[in-house]
């Protein structure tokens, strides 16, 4: 009975907390994109850009490792993790992750990832476009449990399904970087009561400019479509002090804010830290929710092999 409660529990907190989808929501990798919200997808360009925007894995000069750690909503059953992977090779940067998010003893979502983005034309006097795709395996899996009234074994088993998102990066020469990523272009489906109609992850779409103030201070602006009639603004900053120590904040939700009057409730604030030595860097972040609190987010990127760090 504990993991049927907990599991209702869990969906029903996302769910009210994204109305969009509930599957795969709490799916974010690298604390650095997260402390900046959706307009980071302008600026990472490190190993966790294969799930911020596979185009931006082109800009990357060595290979690096990165592990994350995450805690949702502080919910003391709900934990995610992710390991990623990103090298250049032959003029492509490639990405090879695993994320997983799990209620213990309830249900778990598992995604894997294979990403490459690459250097695509030069626009004369106007700087670099580049292009990447991500092709992912999503696994949703339930575990067995007791059913309370008619007694006997539920099992819903688990199920699979492709995705794809594709991501472009125009870097100009005027200090101003932008970027388009769209996500979940297969639409997948999961249904696991027949005849329910099941769940469809609905394709969304990114968009967002970088532009850097300085070489420490990047401010970024995006927009994000959430599903067929609701979308987002967001908005972060990031300052970078002697190459080493980083601070980091952002808003989203924005848009609702506009459209209700400047309601401060419908806001939800992100911010975060960042150090950095020799190749090395751990991040941390932070994200409120107005209904269902904060969640917590680590990153260690850990650089391997030859070339130049960034």
């Amino acid at each position: 009975m504990k993991p049927l409660r907990a599991l209702g529990a869990f969906v029903l907190l996302v769910a009210f907390a994204t109305p969009a989808h509930a599957y795969f929501e709490e799916t974010v990798v690298g604390a650095r994109g997260l402390a900046l919200g959706n307009s980071s997808i302008a600026l990472v360009s490190d190993v966790t850009a294969y799930y911020w925007n596979p185009a931006a894995l082109g800009s990357m000069r060595g290979a690096e490792a990165s592990a994350d750690f995450a805690k949702p909503y502080g919910l003391a059953n709900v934990n995610g993790s992710a390991i990623a992977v990103a090298a250049k090779r032959l003029g492509i940067g490639w990405g090879l992750a695993w994320h997983h998010l799990g209620l213990q003893g309830a249900y778990s979502e598992d995604q894997f990832t294979l990403a490459a983005g690459r250097h695509l034309f030069d626009v004369r006097g106007a700087g670099s476009v580049a292009g990447g795709i991500a092709v992912r395996s999503d696994r949703i899996a339930f575990e067995s449990f007791q059913d309370p009234i008619g007694g006997g074994t539920v099992d819903y088993g688990s199920q699979s399904k492709p995705s794809l998102d594709v991501g472009l990066r125009w870097q100009s020469p005027w200090s101003i970087d932008v970027a388009y990523v769209g996500r979940d272009l297969l639409n997948p489906h999961f249904e696991f009561i027949a005849g329910s109609g099941g769940q469809t992850i609905a394709a969304r779409q990114s968009l967002a400019a970088a532009f850097h103030w300085n070489r420490e201070s990047t401010v970024s602006v995006g927009w994000s479509q959430i599903d067929d009639s609701h979308s987002e603004a967001s908005a972060g900053l990031e300052i970078l002090f002697y190459d080493v120590f980083a601070i980091r904040s952002g808003f989203s939700n924005l848009s609702r804010v506009y459209q209700s009057l400047g309601d401060p409730n419908q806001l939800e604030f992100t911010g975060g830290f960042g150090v950095q030595h020799k190749g090395y860097f751990v991040d941390a972040a932070a994200t409120t929710n107005h209904d269902l609190g904060a969640s917590y987010h680590v990153t260690l990127r850990v650089p391997f092999g030859a070339g130049e760090r960034h």
